[in-house]
């Protein structure tokens, strides 16, 4: 799917380009440029037919491009969101925001699932289950008494272990 042509033509040069800094040099240039998006792999190829192709695991340019773009052709956003993947013009406003005003950490993917380590250790079973049988209490006495003694568990933690387990009703 081709997803935007730009042809972007500027002949004015100014400053002085030294090895060191590009701090206040102005380059203009001339380009024309075809890109793509073809199962996730983003392609911008030039006149001459130099390609450059940046693969789906490559997040962060493909999200700089498209604000690139974005910025510097008409195509509707949401077009142009769903060609990178994203699925709503709110997609790309969210991106453009990060790209124009946050850090580049911001635009790193995110770990997806939990974001911290699970309460539920195989000492915190072993806990539960000897609190189980050598007590009468129930889930929620057995979930206030173990937060108590300095292990933070839930009621709904302390039900789950003991059902995992077959521990559930507590014969009298």
């Amino acid at each position: 799917m081709i997803v935007a042509k730009i042809t972007y033509t500027y002949l004015q040069r100014s400053g002085i380009i030294e090895a060191t800094t590009w701090e206040g040099t102005t380059m203009h240039i001339t380009f024309s440029l075809n890109v793509q998006a073809h199962e996730g792999t983003l392609m911008f190829t030039d006149r001459a037919g130099k390609t450059v192709t940046f693969s789906k695991e490559q997040t962060v340019q493909q999200k700089v491009s498209m604000i690139t773009l974005g910025e510097f052709c008409g195509l509707p956003k949401r077009q142009l969101a769903t060609c990178f993947g994203f699925k709503t013009r709110k997609s790309y406003y969210d991106i453009r925001h990060t790209v124009l005003n946050g850090s580049p950490a911001d635009l790193l993917p995110k770990r997806p699932g939990p974001h911290t380590p699970s309460k539920r250790t195989k000492e915190v079973e072993a806990l539960i289950i000897r609190t189980r049988f050598e007590t009468d209490l129930n889930r929620d006495e057995i979930a206030e008494a173990l937060t108590q003694q300095g292990c933070k568990v839930s009621a709904r933690l302390v039900g789950q272990v003991l059902a995992d387990y077959g521990l559930a009703k507590k014969n009298r």
